[in-house]
């Protein structure tokens, strides 16, 4: 029997010893900050909070202007009240620069763990200095989620941050909602910290969600092109979407046409897409596009009942979609190939994997060669459904 107590306390004392939490942080006493916005710091810029950090006697080493956000979760709760966000801004020469800044002035106990969004003000992601410096602080950090957004912005990424939505939530919560909904659009990329960190080093090149503002709105549309680590050009919502048709990530997309003097929409419901790479008999590098889809038309005419249900009236459709789409698709490859020099669709890797001798060849030259590589872009819709008989 007094063995049986004896077993019984040496079970009962590690649990008392060891269920404290000694260094305990109660909810409303922590900021979780969702988004961090950085500006570049010219000097004499006035940051629109009103307790915003001036310039201090260190002035040359401030070079960004820091931005965060976080919810008051007290009013999430239903147990508090004011705004429903708080944001700040402060001067600072690095990130922990930055962070210490803020903490001297707030007093919540920061946790940046759930973060959702960074944004790079334009200034800062074509500056490779600023931007590899940055990128690198949130790379290295083994505690935040590698699904965390990277953005790239013509305005600043303050002036993003305090805009007031009108759906009286945290704006980096609702950045992080616009792109995670279930129904997301095609024009917008989707890129996250941990696919930009393997784009860069695979290929040299990625793309970057961008984000503008406009008013009282956040609209995320269009793309940022990386290269050499730093931001080399802009890309508009339909050449995004003819990107990630290229790369094979959009099945859903409408395009309007126009068939005998009307209008119509296609919709397409189905991709699948193959890309190969080859070396023709006069040393050339080529990559051919051989993409495959499905569609319905999903806007013609009222009362129009001969012409969606016609087989060679479907032919026509499908050949001008097909002309069209193969066109805008090779362009959109050309534009990036060309005017950015940024190997987005990794044909340099293609070549490593499936054409290794090629590769060995041609690789100490390929930032010369890639802009000169031939694209041909075959992309043809088989249109399945029309509607319903008018």
């Amino acid at each position: 029997m007094d063995r049986i107590k004896i077993y019984l306390i040496i079970l009962i004392i590690p649990i008392l010893l060891f269920s404290g939490c000694w260094d305990k942080v109660e909810i409303d006493e922590r900021a979780f900050i969702t988004a961090i916005g950085y500006d570049k710091y010219e000097g004499g810029n006035e940051a629109k909070e009103e307790n915003v950090e001036k310039e201090t006697e260190k002035e040359p080493l401030n070079r960004y202007i820091r931005t965060i956000t976080y919810p008051n979760v007290s009013l999430i709760a239903g147990k508090g009240q004011g705004k429903p966000f708080f944001v700040y801004s402060t001067v600072c020469a690095s990130w922990a620069d930055g962070r210490q800044q803020i903490a001297l002035r707030d007093n919540k106990n920061f946790y940046v763990y759930h973060l959702k969004a960074v944004i790079f003000n334009e200034e800062i992601a074509r500056d490779e200095e600023l931007f590899r410096e940055m990128f690198d602080t949130f790379e290295r950090s083994v505690f935040l989620n590698r699904k965390l957004y990277f953005f790239v912005t013509p305005n600043k990424a303050q002036d993003i941050l305090m805009t007031d939505t009108g759906k009286n939530m945290d704006v980096g919560l609702y950045i992080d909602e616009l792109m995670s909904k279930e129904n997301k659009p095609t024009r917008m990329a989707k890129s996250d910290l941990g696919t930009i960190a393997v784009d860069l080093r695979e290929s040299n090149a990625a793309l970057a969600p961008r984000i503008i503002k406009s008013k009282d709105e956040i609209k995320v549309s269009g793309a940022g092109v990386l290269k050499d680590n730093k931001l080399v050009g802009m890309l508009g919502e339909l050449e995004t979407r003819d990107v990630f048709i290229l790369k094979g990530k959009v099945k859903l997309a409408d395009y309007t046409i126009k068939v005998d003097d009307k209008f119509i929409v296609v919709s397409q419901t189905d991709l699948k897409t193959n890309m190969k790479t080859y070396e023709d008999k006069d040393g050339n590098i080529n990559v051919y596009f051989d993409i495959r889809a499905e569609g319905d038309i999903v806007q013609h005419y009222f009362r129009t009942s001969k012409e969606p249900f016609d087989e060679k009236y479907i032919d026509r459709v499908n050949k001008k979609v097909n002309e069209l789409i193969s066109k805008e698709l090779g362009d959109v490859f050309k534009k990036i190939q060309k005017d950015f020099g940024a190997d987005i669709f990794k044909v340099g890797e293609n070549l490593r994997k499936f054409h290794p001798a090629t590769w060995n060849k041609i690789k100490d030259d390929w930032d010369e060669i890639y802009p000169k590589v031939k694209v041909k872009v075959d992309y043809k819709m088989n249109i399945r459904r029309v509607g319903i008989k008018q």
